[in-house]
């Protein structure tokens, strides 16, 4: 049979998702300077240089302030002298390292990756009111039926 459609009602409902968006910007760094590498010495060269120069002006010393000229004087200060020449060796490196060029920036990209939540309304179907032989039904479909409704009657006998 054909039952009347009485009211057609649209139902949405509301689906949120995760979407990866890459975010970049733009950041100021300087670049050190590097003056062993510029003059084709590395920093170990240069500490090692440093205890070499140390301890020859610690035994040169040592060799000075003993009277005897011992061989512990001597021992001693170029062991001191090392490690002025060491310590010396360092804090130039560390100022070396420590400087920028021109004190000008270069400008360096970062990106990372972010989840956006994205909400969009989807279309579900239809709620669909109809009125069949004095009463009124309601039910869901996936599409406008239009202005009438087929049905199925089922006919049970009565006790």
């Amino acid at each position: 049979d054909h039952a009347r459609v009485t009211h057609v009602e649209p139902i949405y409902r509301t689906v949120t998702t995760n979407r990866p968006v890459r975010e970049c910007s733009q950041h100021q760094v300087y670049r050190p300077v590097n003056d062993y590498s510029d003059h084709g010495y590395n920093g170990r060269q240069n500490s090692t240089l440093g205890l070499i120069v140390g301890g020859v002006l610690g035994g040169a010393l040592g060799h000075n302030i003993s009277r005897n000229h011992r061989d512990t004087a001597k021992v001693v200060g170029a062991v001191v002298g090392s490690a002025i020449g060491h310590e010396v060796a360092g804090r130039n490196q560390q100022k070396r390292h420590s400087r920028h060029v021109n004190n000008e920036p270069r400008w360096e990209e970062r990106c990372r990756t972010v989840n956006e939540h994205v909400s969009e309304e989807k279309h579900d179907g239809y709620r669909v009111t109809y009125g069949y032989q004095g009463q009124t039904f309601t039910t869901k479909m996936n599409r406008d039926p239009g202005r009438q409704l087929k049905v199925r009657v089922k006919v049970s006998p009565v006790y």
